[in-house]
């Protein structure tokens, strides 16, 4: 099956036109009046009384960019280089906790107090490593705490990561410094991106996969870790090559068509071998030239 599919109203405007041009050609009449398009070869011909009953849209072949990307799965995380852990330095018990989940706190702002029998009746004053938001509160007032008691995580939202599971075949492909782009199911149509900062040292053994980090900025702070991403990360980069819309090729078969706009009237189907195609452009390796116009919309009107 042909990868590319045009408009539906596209092709067969354009399919009409050249069988009806051949039906007449095959069946000519003398008293016939003009016809509305004819056919020459691969050339068709509009009247322009046949012009006035469609609607056609033609864009430039022009140069441009494009990259070859790589697909994967992974899900958002908090960013561990901004993250930190609340912990006592002393045994004792708690008796007092300043923020709950989601609050704001500063690098320096006390969050908890701990009664300890080594400063002799003074609370000891827990404070926040590093500016943040809670995102994790794990132990309650009374309890009894030790050296490794976990209180509070706090982590800066604005900067996290996505972790996409690269698959064993396609690590070759993969270095940091990569541009990444990924999507989430919380907004539909709506595109995040980043950059590759670190690849894992390991393979799963289950998955066969590596572990990618991609830094993302939140600013906005709507990206929540946990979810799941579709990542796709650009391997290769094609710089200067000829590009048209997708939308203008014509499946004939196994060959790929385009409708090549000469003047207001004429149109040639032309041919064209195609190369990599990205986010509904695609290359041209042969068939065009540069500034030629090729039809992308046909619809009566």
């Amino acid at each position: 099956m042909n990868r590319y599919l045009p408009p539906i109203a596209s092709a067969l405007l354009l399919l009409a036109l050249l069988d009806g041009c051949k039906k007449h050609d095959a069946a000519p009449k003398a008293e016939a009046p003009e016809p509305a398009a004819k056919h020459e070869d691969n050339i068709v011909v509009l009247t322009k009384e046949s012009l006035s009953h469609i609607t056609l849209k033609a864009e430039p072949v022009a140069r441009g960019s494009l990259g070859v990307t790589l697909k994967a799965v992974g899900r958002v995380s908090e960013n561990l280089n901004k993250t930190a852990k609340v912990t006592s330095p002393l045994e004792g018990r708690l008796t007092q906790l300043n923020f709950d989940l989601n609050a704001r706190v500063r690098a320096g702002e006390v969050v908890g107090l701990v009664q300890t029998p080594e400063l002799l009746g003074k609370a000891l004053e827990l404070k926040a490593p590093i500016d943040g938001v809670v995102t994790e509160r794990k132990s309650i007032v009374g309890e009894l705490i030790g050296h490794d008691t976990e209180i509070y995580t706090i982590s800066d939202p604005t900067d996290l990561w996505t972790l996409a599971e690269i698959k064993e075949r396609d690590i070759g492909a993969v270095h940091v410094g990569q541009e990444a782009a990924f999507t989430v199911l919380a907004y539909p149509g709506e595109t995040f991106r980043g950059k590759v900062v670190l690849l894992g040292n390991r393979i799963e053994p289950e998955s066969r996969t590596l572990e990618v980090r991609i830094e993302v900025s939140n600013a906005d702070g709507r990206l929540k870790p946990g979810m799941f991403t579709d990542v796709e990360i650009a391997t290769t980069a094609l710089d200067n090559v000829l590009v048209i819309p997708d939308q203008a090729l014509q499946a004939d078969g196994d060959a790929q068509t385009v409708f090549v706009a000469l003047s207001e009237t004429r149109f040639e189907k032309r041919v064209v071998k195609l190369g990599l195609e990205q986010h509904g452009r695609v290359q041209i390796l042969d068939g065009l030239k540069e500034g030629e116009r090729v039809v992308t919309e046909a619809a009566s009107s």
